[in-house]
Parts: structure tokens; C-alpha cells; sequence
């Protein structure tokens, strides 16, 4: 009987590893809301919070390097995305070892509208870069980035590095690559967040597309990008402008 008992359960136990599992959401979720002022809290868990809460002060505290002049996030003449665009661009050459001719950043995924000169600190980085969106590539012929450009015109613009382009109508106009008219035989290294890649910000156009992914995050580029700057002894200066025209 004990040798019965014994296979059965070792054929339950191997249908339960083998059988698909699936979970769905409860309905309904029941919950109490419980207030917790300041002199609610409890000693002893700050005492043991108290150590990391420093470490985490002095890693953001840290100084990476220096604005010179303030960055502005603002359509067409977007300083604040080309800085960033130009870090995408910058480090997705290096991490994956191949020519990039476009970087992108989707305006929404900024979370700061400005950065004042002076300054920068780690933590600056996360508050302009809260994500953890990781930095992608797609390769994409010219008919699909004329596709993507559009949709980014109908959006109002993004900022961009390696390339320029006219917002007419709510279509990209006048589309240049590394100084060339936009071809469309031609394949483009475009270097982008996950996010929008994987077709966030609606761009659904390129949900379905092949990509290289390092696992490196874009806050990742953004530090070492200012960190590179301040090594070679230089400040933060005003990114290239006029790489986006709107006209109304």
C-alpha cells in the first residue's frame, strides 16, 4: 500500500511540474487604508533603513560634471533632448560596436523640463531619466523610418542626433541622415529606447521589428556620456541646435 501511495504521489507531483499554470487577476481586491504619521514610525526600522539611506544620499549626491549653460526641454530647439539623443548616440556606437546613424528620444520620456547650469549629479540623471528603459538598436530601410518620422511629426517632434528633418503638415519634410537626403534603398542603424521600439508612444510601426539589446540602460549612457565630458576636462556646452524645423 505504502509503495501504491508512493507512485501516486510522485505522478501528481510530476503532472503539477509538467501541467501549464495560469494566473487571472482577482476581480475584486479587498483593502483597509491604515494612516501613518512621522511619530508612527517605528525606531528600530529606521535604525536599519538608516545606513542604506545614507549610502543612496551620497551615490546621488555625487558630482559627474558641469552645465554650462541651462537646457531646455521645448520643441523645435529641444537642448535638453539633443543632449540626451547625443549621449544615445555616443554610447550605443561604443556598447555595440557598429555605426549608428540616428538616435531618438520620444519627448514624453523626458521628466524634466529643464536643467539650470551648474552641477550635475547622479541624481539629476535619474530625475531626467526615472526609467529603466534600455537602450536598443533597429535597423529600418527608408520607407520605415519616412513611416516613423511622420508619426513623430504628427506628435510634435522628437529631438534626434545624427540627423535633421521639417515638421510641414504633420509630416516629416526635408529628412537629412549624416548630412544626406533620406533614402529609401538605404538601412539605417536608428539607436532608441525599448519602449518606444518595443511600440510605445504608438509607434506600432516598429513593434514587430528585429533588435539588439545589451541589457544597458539609457540613465546608464546619460552618466557616462557627462562623466566622458568632465574626464577630458571640458564642461557641458549647448548641443548642436537647429535640427528641427516646425512650420505652421
Amino acid at each position: 500500500m505504502k509503495n501504491h501511495y508512493t507512485i501516486g504521489l510522485l505522478c501528481l507531483l510530476g503532472l503539477a511540474a509538467c501541467s501549464p499554470r495560469f494566473y487571472q487577476p482577482a476581480p475584486q481586491v479587498a483593502y483597509t487604508r491604515y494612516d501613518v504619521s512621522p511619530s508612527q514610525a517605528d525606531s528600530s526600522v529606521q535604525q536599519l533603513l538608516a545606513p542604506y539611506a545614507s549610502s543612496l544620499q551620497q551615490t546621488m549626491g555625487q558630482v559627474i560634471g558641469d552645465l554650462a549653460v541651462p537646457l531646455e526641454k521645448r520643441m523645435p530647439e529641444n537642448s535638453l533632448g539633443f543632449f540626451m539623443t547625443d549621449a544615445y548616440l555616443a554610447a550605443a556606437e561604443k556598447v555595440f560596436g557598429t555605426r549608428v546613424d540616428l538616435a531618438l528620444m520620444n519627448t514624453g520620456g523626458i521628466r524634466l523640463n529643464n536643467l539650470p547650469a551648474g552641477p550635475i549629479r547622479v541624481g539629476t540623471i535619474y530625475e531626467l531619466m526615472p526609467f529603466d528603459n534600455l537602450l536598443v538598436l533597429l535597423r529600418l530601410n527608408g520607407n520605415q523610418l519616412q513611416a516613423l518620422m511622420d508619426h513623430i511629426a504628427g506628435r510634435g517632434g522628437w529631438p534626434l542626433s545624427g540627423g535633421t528633418y521639417r515638421v510641414e503638415g504633420r509630416k516629416a519634410r526635408d529628412i537629412q541622415i549624416n548630412g544626406k537626403p533620406i533614402d529609401a534603398g538605404s538601412e539605417y542603424v536608428i539607436a532608441l529606447s525599448d519602449y518606444v521600439a518595443n511600440g510605445g508612444d504608438d509607434c506600432s510601426m516598429l513593434a514587430n521589428l528585429p533588435q539588439q539589446n545589451k541589457g544597458y540602460l539609457q540613465r546608464d549612457a546619460l552618466i557616462q556620456y557627462v562623466k566622458d565630458i568632465t574626464s577630458s576636462g571640458r564642461r557641458i556646452e549647448l548641443p548642436m541646435m537647429n535640427r528641427v524645423q516646425i512650420n505652421q
